[in-house]
């Protein structure tokens, strides 16, 4: 049995167990953890962004990464896959991966400067933590604005993952841990479909009439 019926109901569970300090801003990592995002922003009344980071995926095995990369080209490799570097083209598809996190960051934050973070807590939200690494491209990113904590929510990871996290984030918080293997993220969700660019706007749209969008 699922433990969601889709992202939305993910994140409003989410919201109604953990607790957020008021200068809190969500970072939501797209496509999926937009939704969650946008549920625990409108419950908690809390602004949130976007931060556009992406994995790097096998290419054999596109649904596994070998690692991410943030949208200032930073590369974070996983060591698990070492065995794989001197076998797959690394430069070349960061390089197309960045293209993407690009055309995504400009669709969805129209390139706008990430505002300092002095004093606030980011909160970095995804829809399932699996190996983490994009969890920790967000957490390497968002560190250069000064954040006074940096904080990782989901509904879902891995133990793995979460004992990663630990090493990155001031604190890792997920609603529930399975040490499975292999982990899916999507076998928690009824509806677990991917995201298009237009679903992503029209929350984008939404939190900027609620006045809610961190711009």
């Amino acid at each position: 049995m699922a433990s969601f019926k889709d992202r939305f109901d993910a994140g409003i569970k989410l919201s109604e167990v953990i607790k957020l300090p008021e200068n809190s801003v969500i970072f939501a990592i797209p496509r999926g953890g937009v939704p969650i995002g946008y549920a625990i922003s409108i419950n908690k009344k809390i602004p949130m962004d976007i931060v556009v980071v992406r994995k790097l995926p096998i290419p054999f095995n596109p649904e596994a990464g070998f690692g991410s990369i943030t949208i200032d080209g930073k590369v974070i490799l996983n060591p698990k896959f070492e065995y794989l570097f001197p076998q797959i083209p690394i430069d070349s598809i960061a390089r197309e991966v960045l293209s993407e996190v690009k055309r995504r960051d400009f669709l969805y934050r129209q390139n706008r400067n990430y505002k300092d973070l002095e004093g606030k807590v980011a909160i970095v939200v995804d829809d399932g933590f699996a190996s983490g690494y994009t969890a920790i491209a967000a957490s390497e990113f968002l560190k250069q604005f000064k954040p006074k904590k940096i904080i990782a929510i989901t509904p879902v990871c891995s133990t793995d993952a979460k004992k990663l996290l630990e090493k990155y984030f001031d604190e890792v918080y997920c609603l529930i841990e399975s040490d499975k293997k292999p982990f899916a993220v999507a076998s928690f969700y009824e509806n677990f479909h991917d995201l298009s660019d237009d679903e992503v706007l029209e929350i984008i749209n939404d939190l900027k009439e609620k006045k809610l969008l961190w711009e």
